[in-house]
């Protein structure tokens, strides 16, 4: 896994931005799932292939993150697992890499029933011992959550169908289609249900290609004048700025730090600029003869051979080489 999708399975693993997240995505907003009601679950699935009896072929597949979640509906509580998956690139399979986790997964429960029930000697029937299941066994309901941290628009597949070629439509209703749940903060129009750092991140991913839009946010919007230090690096590495703040404070005034970060580049230009200058002033001496080229690389604390490639570069001619 690489440096991006580590840190934003670690930027995600915090309880209030996943729940934040899970309640924009299936509730519209709606605080229904509370951080205090997640619970981590163990991102190895297995699933057995059944009918090997010893010499079983075991599956292994890793999600980002999967928790598990108490919801109250209608008076009545009951459980969701919920997976997120964290793509800083658009995966083009992503339905069937989806299907495969969700699948793994309702195998395993599938086995573990099976395991409870021979455990117990309760099947009360040949059909049900067969398979591993009975008649009042419930599954319980996986929900992957496909959350993209890219700055290009997603033009990548969002369900098994679209990864197919056209057939005879007759066939279509025979195949069992498969759709991910995907949270692309570049499709956001409603920035305010989010109350987390989630917010100034996605705002940012969103107008990460636009420095004007870029500027104008972080300037104007009160929401970054205190956003905390996780979110500035996220911000950082998914966005691509660079702004600079103390690890040791918990909240950052991205307005002031981002002013500061503009003052330190037009200094740095100036410099670079002055520096510049000076070169063209040397190289203007050495092409004039008023000294000479190993003079002129002494003077701009180059080699010669460096000083007479960057002369030449900058479109000036060395006497010698006339």
């Amino acid at each position: 896994m690489g440096t991006k999708d580590s840190k934003a399975k670690e930027y995600l693993s915090d309880n209030t931005r996943f729940s934040e997240i899970c309640n924009y995505v299936l509730f519209d907003g709606e605080k229904v799932i509370k951080p205090e009601d997640l619970k981590e679950c163990d991102t190895t699935e297995v699933l057995s292939v059944f009918g090997i009896d010893k010499k079983q072929i075991v599956k292994q597949k890793w999600r980002d993150l999967l928790k598990s979640v108490s919801v109250k509906h209608t008076g009545q509580m009951y459980v969701i697992l919920i997976g997120a998956e964290a793509q800083t690139d658009i995966h083009y399979a992503m339905p069937v890499k989806t299907m495969i986790y969700d699948a793994l997964n309702y195998g395993e429960q599938v086995k573990e029933a099976k395991k409870r029930h021979r455990k117990n000697k309760d099947y009360r029937s040949s059909d049900e011992f067969l398979s591993g299941f009975t008649l009042d066994d419930k599954l319980t309901p996986v929900i992957t959550i496909t959350l993209y941290l890219g700055t290009t628009q997603w033009d990548g597949p969002r369900s098994l169908a679209e990864m197919m070629p056209q057939m005879d439509e007759r066939i279509l209703p025979f195949i069992n289609d498969y759709r991910i749940n995907l949270l692309n903060p570049l499709e956001i129009t409603d920035f305010s249900k989010f109350e987390t750092g989630l917010r100034p991140l996605f705002e940012l991913l969103k107008n990460a290609s636009d420095e004007e839009k870029l500027n104008d946010l972080i300037t104007n919007d009160e929401t970054f004048t205190r956003v905390d230090v996780e979110t500035v690096a996220a911000i950082n590495l998914f966005v691509g700025t660079d702004i600079k703040y103390d690890e040791k404070e918990e909240v950052v005034n991205m307005c002031k730090a981002w002013d500061d970060h503009k003052k330190s580049g037009i200094q740095e230009g100036m410099q670079r600029g002055m520096q510049q200058g000076r070169l063209f002033e040397i190289y203007l001496s050495v092409q004039e003869g008023d000294y000479s080229a190993k003079r002129g690389a002494e003077k701009a604390e180059m080699s010669l051979d460096e000083f007479e490639k960057a002369m030449s570069k900058a479109g000036y001619k060395i006497p010698e080489l006339v």
